[in-house]
C-alpha cells in the first residue's frame, strides 16, 4: 500500500489532477449499472445493443453520472442472464460486435464517462470451449484441471449453498466427465479451478484484452469462492486474495488509472480483506449498507444506519467503497439479522411474488411505495453517505418493476423514453421484446418516461440531476471523513462531512412528519451554513443548538461556509435580561455573612449580598429550571441551610444546600454547587457558553466575574468523578462530604480522560457525560436517607450481578452532624442506546396505525412480529432482574422475605382506602369533565362494590411467596433500547414516597403491572393523536389498539414467566399470579386516576377507561 501511495502522490506532484487523469478517480465516481439489452435497441429486433447505448450516451452525460457499469454482454446461453458466459472475447451477436463496443468505449471516454465491465471469473457457463474441453480430457489433464472436479459429490460438506432455493448440492454430475464438477452458483456455471496457476493465467489475459481496449474499470464478480481448500467453507481462503494480487499487479505494471471493483456479498469487516493493504481491488460494495438504509425509512429511526456505518472497518487511503440502492439482481438480506429480514420482508415484500432468494425483487420506487419525497431522502443519503453511489437505470425517473415476471426479470425491463410503442426503446413487433415493457397505470411507460420527465423541471428525473451536479462539485462527499451528529431526536439522522477545505452538513428526516432537531455545531460557531441545492444561506451558527425544521422525509445539504455573508433578514438574538450584581467582600465567604474579624461595614455588606442572593438571584433562576419542582407555586423564601467551599487544584466550588418554601406545598431542599469564572482569566466565548448556568454577575474590588451552576464547569464534574475514585471525605458545615468508590469504579476509570459533556436536554437531575464511558447524575433535589438509586445500583453491579443496567462506579454524600446522609451525585458507566422504549413504542403504534392499520383491510400475517419479538425479550429481561433480587446474599436490605397475611391485609386496606378516596373525589369533579369521562365516571361509580371486592384480603387469599426489593417506577421510559435488547435504569423509585418508602420490600409483581399500565399509556396516546387529526379512524384503530395491547400484554408475560422460574416472588399456586398482578395493576391505574385528575385532567380517560376494561372484562355475567 505505501508504494501505491507513493506513485499516486508523485503522480500528483507531476501533474494537475483531472478527472482524465487522477488515479484515484473512483473516489468520485457517479456510477450508472445498465444492461445493454435493457436501454436501446438500435436494430429493430427487440434487444438494445451498443450502437443503441452509444445513441444514448448524451443522455447519460446530461445526467451527471461520470462513470458507467456494464452487464456482461458477452456470448452466452443467457440461463443467467449473461453471467453464465461461453466465450469472453467476444460480444453477443445480440448486442452486436467487438467494433461496436470499441467504438461505444471511445465516444463515452470523449463525453468524460468511464466504463466499468463485467469480469466473470469465478464461473462459465457450461458451454464454455473451456468446460467442453474438460468434460472430455483424461482426468487430472491440464484440460481437465481447468475446473474442480471430485469423484463424489460428499466433498467440501463445509460449504454453504448460495442458490438454496434453486440448487440442492454445489457438486453437479456430467456423464460426459463421469465425475462431479463444482459450482457455487447454477449447476450450469462450473466454477473455474483458481487453485490452477493456468487458470489464472487465462484470466489475465481476458482482463488484459478488455483493458486494451480502453475499460477503465473491471467488476470481479463474485470473487470470494475463486479458490477452494479441504476442511473450509471455501470462502475467503488465502489463495484467494494471492489470485487477486497478482491481477492487480499486472493492472499496476502495465496500466494506468485502472481499478477493480469487488463483489463480495459479506459483513464489511469481510469484505475489508479483498482491499489487501491496497494491493488487492481498489473498490469493493458495501453491501449491508443498502438494507439498512431501507430498514431506517421504515423505522423511521436513525440507529440502522448509523450502527453499520460504524461498524465499516477503515480501508487503505486508496481504496474506496460502493454503495448503492437497487441494481439488477435482488435486494439482498443475506446481511442482515433474522429478526431484520423478517421486517424488511414484512416492510418492503409482503407478497411473496416480490421474493427472490434471500431478498426482494423491487426497483427504488415500488419500494418506496412512489412517494417522491421518500425516494428523494434515499437517493440523497446514497449521494451523500461514504462511498462511490450506484446509481441504476431508471431510478432516476422512478421506473416501476414487474414482479409477474420470473426469476429477477421484473428489475430489468427495457428503459422507458417516452410514451411511444414499446417506451421508445425499440421499433420491433411488441411480442419480439426481450421483456415487455412495464405498461400498469402507475409505473407504465405511458406515465413514467425520459420524455415526459425532461419537459418537466420539477420531475423526478431534474431533480436527481440537481442532486448529482451538486455532489460533483465537491470531493468531500467521495473523499471525505464523516462524523454523526446525534440530536434528542432519533428521526433526523445528521451527519458532516469534511474534506481538506470543504465542510459540509447533511440533515435527513427519516420520518413522514415535519420533524424539528437542534444540532450541537458549536466547532463551527460563527460559520454560515448555505443549502447546496437552493444555495440559499442561513443564520450563522452561535452559541445555542442549532434549530432546524424538515418536512416529511425532507433533507438539507449545507456548506459550513467561513466567506458567505449572513443573510440581509437575520437578526442577532437579544441579550439576556441583565443580571444582578453581586459585591464579594471576602469571596465565598461573603455568602456566609463574611468573617467574624470583618468590620461591621464589611459584614453589612456581605449580609446584603446574601439577601440579595437568596431572594433576587435564586428564585429567578429555580424557575426556569426543570429540575425545580415547585412550578406552579409562588416562592415565598429561600433559605440556605448549609453551604462549604471545596477548594480543588482544578477550581474553587461553593456546595450549597437550600430550603426554598413554596405556597401551598412543604418546604424543598436542594443541592446548588456553585462557581465563579472571573472576566480577567476566561474569554467572552467561554463566559457565553456559560449563558444557561449563569447566576448574576459579581464584583470583588476591581475585579469582575460570573457565578453560575458549577455542574457547567467541566473541572467541578471532573473533581467530583475523581473523588469518588480517591474515596475522598472532606469537612462540610457541620457534617463532611464523603465520596464513595463501588468495585467497578477501577473498570470504569478510563472513562475519566473522556471529554465532558452537558446534554442540552435537561431533566429532573442534572446529566454529565465523561464520552461515551461515563455518566455523572447530579441529584437537586435532596431527600435525606440511603438513595435507593445507588443502594440499587451497587446491588445489581457489585453483589448479585446483572448486567442488563448502568453499573455504578460510585456516589458522592453528605453525612449531616446527627448522621443523616443525602446523596448529591451518582457515577455509573454510560450505556450506547437508541433511546427509550416510551417513544420507541409510540412512533411504531403511530407507523401501524397510519400507514397499515388504516389503510388495510386485509393485513398479511401478524404485522407485530418484529416489535412483540422484543417485547418477549424485555419480559425476559423483567424476570431476570427480578431473579437477581431473589438471590440471598446475605445482605439484609436485599434478603427476600415471605409475603405474611399482615402484608397482605395491609396492602388490601391501604389500597381499599386508596380507592375510596379516588372515587369520592372522582364523583366530586364530575361535572368538569367531558360527556364521555362523565360516563365513564358513572359506570365505574356503578362498578365500585366490584371494584372494592377485586382488591379486598379475600381476593389475596391464599397466595405464598416472597417479597424482595424491586424496581419500584417500572414503565417504558425506564427501558432503554440497545440494538434488539434492554437496559433498565432509574431505579430511584416513585419520586412521591419518601427514602424509606422506596426501601421497603414488596412483590415485584408491582413491576410487572407498572409495565402494563405502561402499555396501555401508549396505545391509548397513539390513539388519541391519530383520532385527533382524524376522528372518523376511532372505530377502526380502537379495535386494531385493543389487539396489539392484548398481544404485547401476552408476550411481555410469556418472556417473564420463562425467566422467572423458581423465583420465590412468583407464586406457586395456580392463578395466584395473576390474581396478585391484577391487585397491582388496579393500585397502579387508581394511582394513575389521581395523578391525572391532580396535574393533567385532559388525560383522566386514559386511566379511568382502562380500569373499567379490566372490570367490565372479568365482571360475571
Amino acid at each position: 500500500m505505501q508504494m501505491a501511495n507513493e506513485s499516486i502522490e508523485k503522480a500528483a506532484a507531476a501533474v494537475e489532477l483531472t478527472w482524465e487523469n487522477d488515479p484515484l478517480w473512483y473516489k468520485d465516481a457517479i456510477i450508472y449499472e445498465l444492461h445493454v439489452k435493457a436501454f436501446k435497441d438500435s436494430g429493430d429486433d427487440g434487444i438494445g445493443d451498443f450502437k443503441g447505448l452509444t445513441e444514448k450516451l448524451d443522455y447519460i452525460q446530461d445526467l451527471g453520472v461520470n462513470t458507467l457499469w456494464l452487464l456482461p454482454f458477452y456470448p452466452s446461453p443467457m440461463r443467467d442472464d449473461g453471467y453464465d458466459i461461453s466465450d469472453y472475447h467476444n460480444v453477443s451477436p445480440d448486442y452486436g460486435n467487438r467494433n461496436d463496443a470499441r467504438v461505444f468505449i471511445r465516444e463515452a471516454h470523449r463525453r468524460g464517462l468511464r466504463v466499468i465491465t463485467e469480469l466473470v471469473i469465478n464461473h462459465t457457463s457450461d458451454q464454455h470451449p473451456w468446460f467442453q474441453a474438460a468434460r472430455r480430457a483424461p482426468a487430472g489433464s491440464k484440460k481437465r484441471d481447468f475446473y474442480v472436479w471430485s469423484d463424489t459429490d460428499k466433498k467440501f460438506p463445509e460449504t454453504r449453498i448460495i442458490f438454496t432455493d434453486t440448487e440442492k448440492s454445489n457438486w453437479a454430475w456430467d456423464d460426459v466427465a463421469k465425475a462431479y464438477y463444482w459450482h457455487r452458483f447454477f449447476s450450469h456455471q462450473p466454477d473455474l479451478n483458481h487453485n490452477n496457476p493456468d487458470v489464472v493465467k487465462a484470466v489475465i489475459r481476458i482482463m488484459r484484452f478488455w483493458l486494451d481496449m480502453g475499460v477503465d474499470g473491471l467488476r470481479l464478480d463474485a470473487i470470494p469462492y475463486l479458490c477452494v481448500r479441504e476442511g473450509t467453507n471455501n470462502e475467503n481462503v488465502p489463495e484467494t486474495h494471492e489470485v487477486i494480487k497478482q491481477i492487480r499487479a499486472v493492472i499496476d505494471s502495465r496500466y494506468q488509472n485502472r481499478m477493480l471493483l469487488a463483489e463480495a456479498n459479506m459483513w464489511p469487516e469481510d469484505v475489508r480483506e479483498y482491499f489487501g493493504d491496497g494491493d488487492e481491488c481498489h473498490m469493493a460494495y458495501n453491501f449491508p449498507v443498502m438494507p439498512r438504509i431501507f430498514m431506517a425509512v421504515a423505522q423511521e429511526e436513525r440507529h440502522p444506519i448509523i450502527e453499520i456505518m460504524n461498524q465499516t472497518p477503515e480501508i487503505p487511503d486508496n481504496c474506496q467503497w460502493a454503495i448503492f440502492l437497487r441494481n439488477h439482481d435482488e435486494l439482498t438480506l443475506e446481511m442482515v439479522t433474522e429478526s431484520e429480514r423478517a421486517f424488511m420482508y414484512k416492510a418492503y415484500a409482503s407478497d411473496p411474488r416480490m421474493r427472490v432468494n434471500v431478498g426482494i425483487r423491487r426497483r427504488l420506487a415500488p419500494l418506496m411505495d412512489n412517494n417522491r419525497h421518500k425516494i428523494e431522502l434515499v437517493k440523497f443519503l446514497i449521494l451523500t453517505l461514504p462511498g462511490s453511489p450506484v446509481l441504476y437505470y431508471g431510478d432516476e425517473i422512478g421506473m416501476g418493476d414487474n414482479i409477474y415476471l420470473g426469476d429477477r426479470n421484473g428489475v430489468r425491463t427495457p428503459m422507458q423514453w417516452s410514451p411511444d410503442r414499446n417506451a421508445g426503446f425499440s421499433r420491433a413487433d411488441p411480442q419480439r421484446l426481450y421483456l415487455p415493457p412495464n405498461m400498469d397505470p402507475i409505473y407504465g411507460y405511458e406515465a413514467i418516461n425520459v420524455e415526459a420527465q425532461a419537459r418537466n423541471p420539477s420531475s423526478l428525473l431534474h431533480w436527481t440531476k440537481r442532486l448529482i451536479a451538486v455532489r460533483k462539485n465537491y470531493k468531500a462527499f467521495g473523499r471525505g471523513s464523516i462524523a454523526f451528529l446525534e440530536p434528542g431526536n432519533r428521526k433526523i439522522l445528521a451527519y458532516v462531512r469534511e474534506y481538506e477545505d470543504e465542510t459540509l452538513l447533511c440533515v435527513v428526516n427519516l420520518s413522514r412528519n415535519a420533524q424539528p432537531v437542534e444540532l450541537d455545531l458549536a466547532p463551527f460557531k460563527g460559520r454560515v451554513p448555505v443549502e447546496l441545492l437552493g444555495r440559499s444561506a442561513f443564520p450563522p451558527i452561535g452559541d445555542l443548538p442549532y434549530l432546524l425544521t424538515l418536512a416529511g422525509h425532507g433533507t438539507y445539504c449545507f456548506r459550513l461556509t467561513t466567506d458567505a455573508e449572513v443573510p440581509y433578514w437575520h437578526e442577532e438574538r437579544l441579550p439576556r435580561a441583565e443580571l444582578p450584581v453581586l459585591v464579594l467582600t471576602e469571596g465565598w465567604l461573603t455568602f456566609s455573612g463574611g468573617k467574624t474579624t470583618a468590620t461591621t461595614v464589611r459584614r453589612a455588606i456581605a449580609a446584603t449580598t446574601r439577601n440579595q442572593l437568596q431572594h433576587k438571584v435564586l428564585a429567578p433562576y429555580l424557575v426556569t429550571k426543570r429540575w425545580f419542582a415547585g412550578k406552579g407555586h409562588a416562592i415565598e423564601s429561600i433559605n440556605i441551610v448549609e453551604q462549604a467551599p471545596w477548594d480543588t487544584d482544578k477550581g474553587s466550588w461553593l456546595l450549597t444546600i437550600i430550603e426554598v418554601h413554596c405556597a401551598g406545598i412543604e418546604p424543598q431542599v436542594y443541592f446548588l454547587p456553585l462557581a465563579i469564572c472571573w472576566d480577567d482569566q476566561t474569554s467572552e466565548e467561554q463566559r457565553a457558553l456559560l449563558g444557561s448556568w449563569a447566576l448574576a454577575r459579581v464584583r470583588q474590588q476591581d475585579r469582575t466575574g460570573l457565578l453560575y451552576g458549577a455542574f457547567g464547569a467541566d473541572d467541578f464534574c471532573r473533581d467530583l468523578a475523581e473523588g469518588i475514585g480517591r474515596n475522598v471525605a472532606i469537612p462540610f458545615a457541620r457534617g463532611r462530604l464523603e465520596f464513595h468508590a463501588s468495585p467497578a469504579f477501577a473498570k470504569l476509570a478510563a472513562g475519566l480522560d473522556a471529554p465532558v459533556r452537558h446534554p442540552s436536554l435537561e431533566q429532573s437531575n442534572t446529566a454529565v457525560y465523561f464520552g461515551d464511558k461515563l455518566f455523572l447524575k447530579g441529584y437537586r433535589r435532596l431527600q435525606t436517607g440511603t438513595n435507593p438509586e445507588v443502594e440499587v445500583g451497587r446491588f445489581l453491579t457489585d453483589t448479585s450481578p446483572y448486567e442488563h443496567i448502568a453499573p455504578v462506579a460510585g456516589s458522592v454524600e453528605i453525612r449531616r452532624a446527627d448522621g443523616q446522609t443525602m446523596t448529591l451525585a451518582l457515577l455509573q458507566g454510560y450505556t450506547k442506546n437508541q433511546g427509550d422504549s416510551w417513544n420507541f413504542t409510540l412512533d411504531y403504534l403511530e407507523r401501524y396505525l397510519t400507514e397499515v392499520a388504516v389503510t388495510t383491510d386485509e393485513l398479511d400475517g401478524n404485522p407485530h412480529d418484529f416489535f412483540l419479538a422484543l417485547i418477549e425479550v424485555l419480559g425476559r429481561r423483567t424476570g431476570e432482574l427480578h431473579q437477581a433480587f431473589g438471590r440471598s446474599t446475605g445482605d439484609a436490605a436485599f434478603e427476600r422475605e415471605p409475603i405474611s397475611e399482615q402484608d397482605m391485609s395491609g396492602w388490601s386496606n391501604a389500597l381499599k382506602a386508596e380507592a375510596v378516596s379516588t372515587l369520592d373525589e372522582l364523583e366530586r369533579r364530575r361535572e368538569d369533565f367531558s360527556e364521555e369521562v362523565r360516563d365513564g365516571c358513572d359506570r365505574l361509580s356503578a362498578l365500585r362494590p366490584v371494584l372494592l371486592e377485586r382488591i379486598s384480603p379475600q381476593a389475596l387469599a391464599g397466595i405464598s411467596a416472597a417479597k424482595m426489593r424491586y424496581h419500584g417506577d417500572y414503565h417504558l421510559g425506564q427501558v432503554l433500547r440497545v440494538d434488539n435488547d434492554f437496559v433498565i435504569i432509574d431505579f430511584e423509585g416513585e419520586p412521591a414516597r419518601s427514602m424509606d418508602e422506596r426501601r421497603q420490600k414488596h412483590s415485584p409483581l408491582r413491576d410487572v403491572a407498572g409495565m402494563l399500565r405502561s402499555f396501555s399509556y401508549a396505545a391509548a396516546v397513539a390513539t388519541n393523536r391519530l383520532t385527533n387529526e382524524d376522528p372518523v379512524d376511532r372505530h377502526r384503530a380502537g379495535p386494531l389498539v385493543a389487539s396489539w395491547e392484548e398481544q404485547v400484554r401476552d408476550a411481555f408475560m410469556s418472556g417473564y414467566r420463562d425467566a422467572v422460574q423458581g423465583c420465590p416472588a412468583w407464586p406457586e399456586e395456580a392463578g395466584a399470579a395473576e390474581r396478585l398482578i391484577e391487585f397491582f395493576v388496579i393500585e397502579k391505574a387508581l394511582y394513575e386516576l389521581r395523578y391525572e385528575m391532580g396535574n393533567r385532567p385532559d388525560w383522566v380517560a386514559v386511566p379511568l377507561f382502562s380500569l373499567l376494561r379490566n372490570l367490565e372484562e372479568q365482571e360475571p355475567s
